[in-house]
């Protein structure tokens, strides 16, 4: 029941926090805050219902209960996520502060999911309880922790590779809710465990820990286990492809070394002598956590070689070389402190939820506060040393001074390494480097003095050498449309196409900009020296694209949405018919919207797939080349809230009536009629008999997040 119940919780987790982020925005801040919201409540429930449960006569009815109640809130919640995520964005607005923006995504996710999360932070504690009542055996907490966590892995993957895909959020999530009830109808016909509990053996267990020492190192060893983990899946995303499968790979080999470390705990360890095995556990973890930092420096390396195997094979072996050894102490140091702990409280809630705190915090205070400010190298250094620190006495003997001096020439050895991982030919250069909150990014300059903007070593965002393509994709539609006056850009990157509109008279342009690290790179590749970013008719705001969209009340004559790399995770919600139409409503009656495409980085079902939903709801589309290109190619989705057409006159005199604007258009190739035109490509109808008939891109299946990864 346990394995079943945690397939069911990581799968409504890895369900939750993607639908909410789909219109609560893919910002850091967003993210985080989804997930601490689900932490705290399982850490709640945890708290609040451990005594109720310990206490009464049958934990089999509360578990049964538990298990009905997160049955049913699922069902609820698939049709709630979608309007609740939606009015948040709304309500923030565009431009949200800081406090607001933490509040709503937090406190809305809170609530929102606060009746199934109390639930499922108490159902290994009830379980617990009950296994204790029928086995009549103090010493179960790893192997029934090590259970529900082996079920988490398969949530992971099922939830992943094949539910999501498959059936999209709304039908997964009643999928999972039929294993909840399953949990909740098998526990019932269990025999036994009726009885009130016992003391038991708490005396051949003693903790030799105050109680307040005992949970600081509960909360301690969370927050730096999902530290850990943090650091480690933020300097692997330089490393891995960065897509939905690349997290949920990450996440399985954690989870499983995780289940491991507690199922060797119950076989070998269970109730040995409390400071001795706690001592050696926390050098353990320091010491794995140390060889784990040394082994990231190999990771690239390694996944090159495991690649031959297979993209996804080489993402699990890279992540087990990474994960698996820290993780496993990580589950036997868990369950070795959460069984003294059940001993001392005669319950495993308040365990749960210090420990789940204690997790909660790790994004914000490594993700957020330290690997920005520290990097990752010493941010990784303080974490291992933090384990030390825990140690009972630690200090006070000449044996664990001698281990943390061994640790620590360890780390010499490995804190001079950046983690940087770009790949450099000859003659390359990396001028800039910033470890952001978000991402990794580099400005690379060639031998031929050309600057390029990298993200995660993998994403080529542009750069001076495409210069000539990224005005275009600019000036493109801002010619296709008769008079623009306000233009929205989603998507800067180098801000190349974004600088491009400095050059009309009499307009405006707002630029979205999801990684904010970004925005002070934008130096290296300004391409219009006397139209600068700073210019008073341009505005960028960082901010996700979608929330972006969503939020904001005001109209536009133009919007342009840039090459976002669809295999990147969540980009593929920026190809679903309700982004479309959140787009349509923010443009003018004779407003039009161009989607920039990357041709290369698809293949034709995938370019199927996103044409068939952009004609579902602008039907009188067009497709236009951005250029002409065999390696590149680069097509644009057009169109507006009603059928528009170019009227040639106006054109040819708007490209003629002012000499900046004729002098730049005849540098990229469009100072005519007929070159304008000449990068048409298919109209609504041609682009119909294209797309042919099939499913859509949407919300609740978002196809193109599970299909593009297969192709790159």
């Amino acid at each position: 029941m346990l394995f079943l119940s945690g397939f069911a919780g990581l799968g409504y987790e890895m369900v939750w926090v993607r639908a909410l982020s789909a219109g609560l925005g893919h910002e850091i801040v967003s993210v985080l805050a989804v997930m601490a919201a689900f932490f705290v409540g399982t850490a709640a429930g945890a708290w609040l219902l451990d005594r109720p449960i310990r206490t009464g006569r049958a934990p089999r009815y509360w578990y049964a209960g538990l298990e009905i109640l997160i049955a049913l809130w699922a069902v609820v919640l698939s049709f709630l996520i979608p309007q609740v995520a939606a009015w948040g964005a709304g309500f923030m607005g565009v431009q949200p502060s800081a406090l607001l923006q933490w509040s709503v995504t937090f406190l809305l996710p809170l609530a929102l999911l606060l009746p199934a999360t109390l639930a499922m932070g108490a159902t290994l504690p009830a379980m617990e309880c009950l296994a204790v009542r029928l086995r009549h055996e103090e010493h179960l907490v790893g192997g029934l922790y090590g259970a529900n966590t082996l079920g988490a892995v398969a949530g992971t993957l099922a939830a992943t590779y094949w539910l999501v895909p498959s059936l999209g959020f709304t039908h997964t999530q009643h999928v999972l809710a039929a294993a909840s009830m399953i949990c909740a109808l098998g526990v019932l016909v269990l025999r036994g465990g009726r009885g009130r509990h016992q003391n038991g053996t708490e005396e051949a267990f003693q903790a030799a820990l105050s109680i307040r020492r005992l949970l600081a190192t509960l909360f301690c060893t969370g927050l730096l286990g999902i530290g850990y983990e943090v650091l480690a899946v933020r300097i692997l995303s330089q490393v891995l492809e960065n897509t939905v499968f690349s997290y949920a790979a990450l996440l399985a080999v954690y989870l499983l070394g995780t289940a491991a470390g507690a199922a060797f705990y119950q076989a070998r360890l269970a109730g040995r002598a409390f400071i001795p095995t706690l001592s050696g556990l926390l050098a353990a973890q320091a010491l794995t956590c140390t060889a784990g930092m040394w082994a990231l420096n190999f990771g690239a390396g390694l996944y090159t070689r495991l690649v031959p195997a297979g993209a996804q094979m080489a993402e699990f072996g890279t992540a087990a070389s990474i994960f698996l050894v820290p993780a496993i102490v990580m589950g036997a140091l868990f369950s070795h402190m959460a069984q003294a702990a059940r001993l001392r409280f005669k319950g495993l809630g308040t365990a749960l939820a210090v420990n789940t705190l204690g997790g909660a915090l790790a994004p914000i205070l490594f993700g957020i506060v330290l690997l920005p400010a520290w990097g990752p190298s010493v941010s990784l250094l303080a974490l291992c040393m933090g384990y030390l620190l825990l140690l009972p006495g630690f200090g006070k003997t000449a044996g664990w001074s001698a281990a943390g001096c061994a640790l620590a020439a360890g780390l010499i050895l490995t804190v001079e390494s950046p983690f940087d991982f770009n790949h450099l030919t000859s003659g390359e250069k990396v001028v800039a480097h910033r470890h952001g909150i978000m991402a990794d990014l580099a400005v690379i300059r060639d031998g031929r003095q050309d600057y390029h903007l990298k993200v995660n070593n993998h994403y080529q965002m542009g750069g001076t050498a495409s210069r000539y393509s990224d005005r275009r994709q600019a000036h493109i539609p801002l010619l296709l449309h008769p008079h623009p006056r306000r233009v929205l850009f989603l998507g800067l990157g180098t801000g190349t196409t974004f600088a491009t509109a400095a050059q009309y008279a009499h307009m405006e342009a707002d630029g979205v900009e999801l990684i904010p690290e970004v925005i002070p790179l934008m130096t290296y590749f300004a391409s219009l020296p006397t139209k600068t970013m700073s210019r008073d008719n341009l505005h960028i705001y960082t901010a996700d694209a979608r929330r972006f969209v969503l939020a904001g009340q005001e109209r536009y004559d133009v919007i342009i949405a840039d090459l976002f790399h669809p295999s990147r995770d969540g980009a593929g919600f920026l190809y679903t018919s309700e982004h479309f139409r959140a787009v349509r409503r923010r443009l003018s009656d004779d407003g039009i919207f161009c989607q920039w495409l990357t041709l290369y980085q698809m293949d034709l079902d995938l370019l199927r797939l996103i044409v068939r939903t952009f004609l579902e709801v602008f039907p009188q589309g067009t497709a236009f080349m951005a250029h002409h290109s065999l390696t590149q190619p680069i097509i644009g989705l057009v169109g507006g809230r009603r059928a528009w057409r170019v009227e040639v006159g106006d054109l040819e005199r708007r490209m003629t009536a002012d000499p900046a604007l004729a002098e730049e258009l005849g540098f990229v190739g469009l100072n005519s009629v007929y070159t304008l035109l000449g990068c048409f490509l298919a109209d609504g109808q041609q682009l119909r008999e294209f797309a042919g008939r099939g499913p859509v891109n949407t919300d609740d299946l978002p196809r193109v997040l599970f299909q593009a990864p297969e192709f790159v």
